[in-house]
């Protein structure tokens, strides 16, 4: 790209109103799950963004939810404090949010917004708000003592007495440290997760969830059914993760990050069919999470492949899905500087405002055929620059060109 044109492409978020209704306006049908990526996690700027968008979509465009990338258990406590104000809100930041998001600022300032929108308001119109990841960290996996029991004290209560008691999961499941010793993800002789108690423990979970769907016409109309379908798709999950974390063959690790993001979609589905009713719900997580093509990444000398929860979202009926793919041109703070011009980081700093919203199918159209893959990243930046073979991928990209905190 020797001569540096300005891209006519693309609307002024200056003025997200005009920006997000020009842009839903291209879309074939209104999405359930509108997905909102970020290219790196702890940048300030991105969840700032999407709390702006956020409140544009629920004011103007009938969202009645939101999902973020979080511990979906922990986001329960979150919710209840949007929706009932239970739970003072620096406790809910501290307890609601994995990942350490609930130190993030802009995080904070939508749960008290939420929490202000809400008040006053009848249930039915509440902002509800939704983890979508299951419990656990890039290192570890929560054992499954929470959702096993929350499960089986729903089937207890509206079932009566079942085959197993708590005693013996309580029993079988043990001291919770026993399933997150960050060593095992490293070293699979450490898990716990093809041990005796953990095999015992699949095939009661997989006997409770079977019970819980078998019984699903006498039960689907308790209030807290969707959470008991909840809690059997993460204990069955969490114990089928651990079960990959137990087993040395070298793809491992792969299929730990394919489980999760399997995870995620399921979850995401509940979630779309939940709020089908109430309105649609904007997703938000890292893009590699949400985007259509085989997510990618080098860990110890391997390349590892995996489909993204919005991989397989995409791919389901009755779900319609679209991706707004983020990414950024220079954050100092990250040791990112300014793109090359011949990549596609650099062509979208021509665009002609400071953040722009485009159209995939308009910004390809006006790029060239080929651009180079950035190479400018510091590794210890955990930033995934788009690359321009994908934007096809994608219904929409979210640009900012400086990014300070």
């Amino acid at each position: 790209m020797p001569d540096q044109t300005p891209l006519q492409v693309g609307w002024d978020m200056t003025e997200p109103r005009a920006a997000l209704s020009a842009f839903l306006g291209t879309l074939p049908t209104t999405p359930r799950l509108l997905a909102l990526g970020e290219p790196t996690h702890g940048l300030d700027a991105f969840p700032a963004w999407r709390n702006r968008i956020f409140r544009t979509l629920v004011e103007d465009h009938g969202f009645r939810s939101i999902a973020l990338e979080s511990d979906i258990i922990a986001g329960l406590r979150v919710n209840a404090s949007v929706t009932a104000g239970r739970e003072p809100v620096d406790e809910v930041m501290q307890t609601g949010f994995s990942h350490g998001f609930g130190a993030r600022a802009a995080n904070r300032e939508l749960v008290e917004w939420m929490r202000d929108f809400n008040a006053g308001r009848e249930p039915g119109g509440h902002l509800r708000f939704y983890g979508f990841d299951a419990p656990l960290e890039n290192l570890w996996a929560a054992s499954p003592r929470v959702s096993l029991l929350a499960l089986h004290a729903f089937l207890t209560t509206h079932l009566g007495g079942l085959p197993v008691d708590t005693t013996t999961l309580e029993h079988l499941c043990g001291e919770d440290a026993r399933w997150t010793n960050p060593a095992a993800a490293l070293d699979a002789a450490q898990s716990i997760g093809n041990s005796d108690e953990a095999r015992q423990l699949r095939l009661l979970a997989d006997n409770l969830s079977s019970l819980l769907q078998t019984e699903t016409p006498g039960l689907a109309a308790q209030p807290d059914f969707w959470e008991a379908q909840l809690h059997a798709r993460t204990a069955t999950g969490l114990l089928r993760y651990h079960a990959v974390i137990a087993d040395p063959a070298p793809t491992r690790v792969a299929r730990m990050l394919a489980l999760r993001d399997l995870m995620m979609a399921d979850h995401l589905s509940a979630i779309a069919e939940r709020e089908q009713e109430r309105g649609p719900t904007l997703v938000f997580a890292h893009n590699a999470h949400l985007q259509r093509q085989v997510s990618a990444m080098k860990m110890r000398g391997m390349r590892l492949e995996w489909w993204s929860a919005g991989a397989h979202v995409s791919t389901r009926p009755g779900q319609p899905y679209a991706f707004i793919a983020s990414d950024l041109g220079k954050a100092p703070e990250k040791g990112i500087g300014k793109p090359a011009p011949d990549t596609l980081g650099g062509a979208l700093m021509q665009l002609a405002f400071p953040v722009t919203l485009c159209r995939s199918q308009n910004l390809t159209a006006a790029l060239p055929e080929s651009l180079a893959k950035r190479a400018d990243v510091p590794l210890q930046a955990g930033y995934f620059p788009l690359g321009g073979q994908h934007l096809h991928l994608t219904d929409g990209v979210l640009f900012i060109k400086n990014v300070t905190n």
